[in-house]
């Protein structure tokens, strides 16, 4: 039975599940697809839900009208960085993640200088390069949601952190993953979202933060020493250069917070995208034939298509501070509103054949392209997306010699891990040489 919520004031909520928060959050982490979908069938849009992840009733819009009013809110009535205050621990207070109006516009612009132009251009040949080295190895049954990380963050510590050696690429890699592998375990990700305390170092906060600390180590070391000795030919040489408003030189933990929202953005996030591109190539093998040609528009629609059916983010939420109407629904002070990327782009009302796997779409002109909002939308669209995307297409370019196929025959199903969304099985395929 549907029901709408209240704010505690009596105010109204759009009508969503009457499950208990435990039961949606356990199914917002282990089959976050099907539990969006199942509600945007039950109640419609927009929808209310309820999850430990936030305190606050979370209201759900995914028509575009609906998706464009919140990206165009007032940061001071929607503040958005607020909706990722848990990230606070390993993001850092400088984090673009966490700031909102102004200090999120300048992060933005001061993050976003090493990938426009030139510098995206001189990223691409050793995106390529580690891309083929890695591709090169894969061969019979390979687990490519693994094998992408293990690809992504190589390609993050050599053109954005700017490790030069193999002894520092392994050192910051094994602190990375050290910080990371806790909260991707669901059973984790739910004792985190339950009880979000450090209460010693054997609880999952503790744990946790005990991992960021000893990658704080790690990473300031780093960047004391490339301030030291600039090489200046990688992102983080970029960011050690910056100054402040004042003309400060910019402080070594906000680079730290920088590097950290860069990787964040570069590491799972395209690892996901990429371990659901070889699971849907897997099974679309004219797709694969079709790249063998080469044609970057082709393989730019791939990219686009993935991101369209698999969005490693599902929603992207504002916190609201004052009542706002969006679509006609007058929303209270005090809940959370998002736009959910998830169902935006698989509606059937505004996509033809939403649920299937058709690049070609992206080849004509597409009314639809309005819907497309992988990255989120306004001020707050990921400022990496560029690189994310230049690094989806080389992979992909690189994996043209592949030949995927399934291990199953069934598609796989989406679960969470972290933030991001990924194959249940980790996407795997069987590789041959093409």
């Amino acid at each position: 039975m549907a029901r709408g919520g209240h704010d505690g004031t009596g105010s109204a909520l759009p009508a969503g599940p009457r499950a208990p928060a435990l039961w949606q959050t356990l199914a917002w982490m282990a089959r976050p697809g099907a539990f969006l979908q199942r509600t945007h069938r039950r109640f419609g849009d927009p929808v209310t839900i309820r999850t430990y992840w936030t305190p606050e009733p979370m209201v759900l819009f995914s028509h575009p009208d609906a998706v464009r009013e919140i990206f165009r809110l007032d940061p001071g009535v929607a503040p958005a960085g607020q909706s990722w205050e848990f990230l606070r621990p390993f993001a850092g207070p400088d984090s673009i993640l966490l700031l909102d109006g102004e200090p999120h516009l300048r992060e933005r612009r001061l993050m976003g200088a090493p990938f426009r132009g030139a510098g995206m251009r001189q990223l691409t040949p050793t995106i390529a390069e580690v891309a083929a080295q890695e591709l090169g190895g894969w061969d019979g049954r390979v687990t490519t949601l693994e094998r992408s990380r293990h690809l992504t963050l190589e390609i993050i510590l050599r053109v954005i952190f700017g490790a030069g050696d193999r002894t520092e690429v392994d050192r910051l890699r094994a602190a990375i993953d050290g910080a990371l592998d806790d909260v991707r375990s669901l059973p984790r990700m739910l004792s985190m979202a339950v009880v979000q305390r450090d209460l010693g170092p054997r609880s999952p906060w503790g744990r946790f933060r005990l991992a960021v600390e000893r990658f704080d180590a790690v990473l300031l070391d780093v960047i004391a020493r490339r301030r030291a000795a600039p090489r200046g030919d990688a992102v983080i040489d970029v960011l050690l250069h910056q100054h402040d408003e004042d003309g400060r030189p910019t402080t070594d933990r906000h680079v730290r917070d920088q590097l950290v929202a860069l990787l964040m953005g570069g590491h799972d996030s395209s690892a996901a995208t990429l371990a659901w591109a070889f699971e849907r190539l897997a099974r679309h093998p004219h797709v694969q034939d079709r790249m063998r040609d080469g044609d970057p528009d082709y393989i730019d629609a791939v990219v686009r298509e993935v991101l369209r059916v698999r969005p490693a983010l599902t929603i992207a939420p504002r916190l609201l501070t004052e009542p706002v109407t969006i679509a006609g629904h007058r929303l209270p002070a005090g809940v959370q509103v998002a736009a959910c990327l998830w169902l935006a782009m698989r509606r059937e009302d505004l996509w033809t054949q939403a649920s299937a796997f058709r690049p070609e779409r992206w080849l004509g002109k597409l009314d639809e392209m309005r819907s497309w909002m992988p990255y989120g939308g306004g001020v707050r669209r990921c400022a990496g997306a560029p690189f994310a995307e230049l690094e989806l297409r080389e992979v992909l370019r690189a994996a043209s010699g592949l030949r995927f196929s399934p291990v199953r025959p069934e598609p796989e199903r989406a679960r969470r891990s972290l933030l991001v969304v990924v194959p249940d099985r980790g996407g795997e395929v069987l590789v041959q040489r093409a």
